[in-house]
């Protein structure tokens, strides 16, 4: 993380001084602390101008009031033919997480257009249907956990690979109705390639180039044999007229990319911080928080404390809009630094403390907010629900290296250490009396 020195050496200017072109601040391309980042932000106010990777610029909303503001602003939009600098041919295609900006799904519509794409979607991802997917997620936990206990108790594993990588990609790939293991590896790989600031731009496009081409065979093996999943449906919503063959593999790569990645961080720093502070594990153990169900609240700070996709990208304004003095010009691009946002101080007390009995965790933004409130949230919930409680009942986790100096994913908006080294010991089960 750097600061820009341009604007600081002769102090904060006032908010109806700030413009794009001249940023306060330059963001960590390879996400390397976005908690002190986020409080780097804050201090510059509510709304700060940042520059990205290639000279892209950006405002960063930094407090939730901002960011739900404009969330649900008349004169915000998610389409790019909004942003001025895309529109103007200065981003290069190689910018990391341009696919997901530019690719016809929900997640970059607006109106009527963003209705009609989440609403095939929406279907499957209903209370009712989550809920259904419980005892398939169950048994997909517990054969994961087999398969660790199976690599004896002096092995060093990796849990990021072996547990919070392989149970959403299972799950996901389910829904998708992808039953070929190496299909289901190939996307997965694909998926991390394309997330990473680190990958080199040539990787990056083919990494691209081969989900589409994924999605591609997918899409015709279900033509072909039809069946009840999620591509099935999507397949259908086509035939009727209701989305474009580019829609339908974009809404696809979306699902694949937020179904997956966002589930394997989020159990990912769940496990690191729980490894960070085992007090709290043992009041979670023993039932000692004041939630009825210490495990969802434990998600729930996971999520706030953590947020898997810290900075989200982006709003455009339409037109000009001022907020708290700052006034975004129409095509200024607006990235949610959502670490910031979710420990804001004007929402939580103590926020940089990890507290899995908060009272108010709930109220963090890691989903989003708005009419593009993340649909697969309840299903990471749920996911993580089982899973946590699942590994620590059947084991005792004991890092194998300290937790908090190992690397992270490197990328823009992911936030989890990119390994996770522990020895897996058999949990002693005990009984607690009231």
């Amino acid at each position: 993380m750097t600061e820009i020195a341009a604007g600081l050496s002769e102090g904060i200017p006032q908010p109806q001084d700030l413009v794009l072109d001249r940023p306060l601040y330059r963001l960590d391309p390879l996400g390397e602390d976005f908690a002190v980042e986020g409080r780097a932000l804050q201090s510059l106010g509510p709304l700060v101008p940042v520059e990205l990777p290639d000279g892209v610029r950006a405002w960063a909303a930094t407090r939730r009031r901002v960011y739900d503001l404009l969330s649900v602003h008349p004169d915000m939009r998610k389409n790019p033919r909004h942003w001025r600098a895309y529109q103007e041919g200065l981003v290069p295609d190689s910018w990391p997480l341009l696919q997901l900006l530019v690719t016809p799904s929900m997640l970059i519509m607006d109106g009527i257009d963003h209705a009609r794409l989440r609403k095939p979607v929406q279907a499957a991802f209903t209370a009712r249907r989550v809920e259904a997917l419980r005892p398939r997620i169950e048994a997909i936990v517990a054969g994961r956990l087999d398969a660790l206990a199976a690599e004896g108790t002096g092995t060093v594993v990796d849990l990021r690979r072996t547990f919070a990588f392989e149970i959403p990609v299972v799950v996901i790939c389910e829904l998708y109705g992808v039953d070929d293991p190496q299909m289901r590896r190939q996307l997965a790989l694909d998926t991390a390639l394309l997330l990473s600031s680190a990958t080199p731009p040539a990787e990056r496009l083919a990494a691209e180039a081969s989900i589409f081409a994924t999605m591609a065979q997918l899409i015709a093996a279900k033509r072909k044999q039809p069946g009840g999943d999620l591509t099935t449906a999507l397949i259908a919503e086509f035939d009727q007229g209701s989305m474009s063959e580019e829609e339908l593999a974009g809404t696809l790569f979306l699902v694949l990319v937020a179904g997956h990645e966002t589930t394997q961080d989020l159990l990912c720093n769940a496990i690191q911080r729980l490894a960070e502070h085992p007090d709290q594990l043992a009041l979670v153990h023993r039932g000692g928080l004041t939630d009825p169900d210490p495990w969802q609240g434990l998600v729930e700070e996971s999520l706030r404390f953590d947020p898997p996709a810290s900075v989200t990208m982006f709003l455009y304004a339409e037109r000009d809009v001022v907020v708290d003095g700052v006034t975004i010009r129409a095509g200024d691009p607006v990235l949610c630094h959502i670490a910031a946002i979710s420990r804001d101080d004007e929402v939580f007390t103590d926020p940089h403390t990890f507290a899995p009995d908060r009272p108010d965790a709930h109220q963090h933004r890691a989903f989003g907010h708005g009419p593009h409130h993340c649909l697969g949230a309840p299903l990471a919930r749920l996911e993580a629900g089982i899973a946590l409680p699942a590994l620590y009942e059947r084991f005792t986790v004991t890092p194998a290296e300290p937790l908090d100096a190992i690397e992270r994913v490197g990328s823009l908006s992911n936030n989890a250490p990119a390994r996770l080294p522990v020895y897996l010991t058999p949990a002693v089960r005990r009984t607690v009396r009231e």
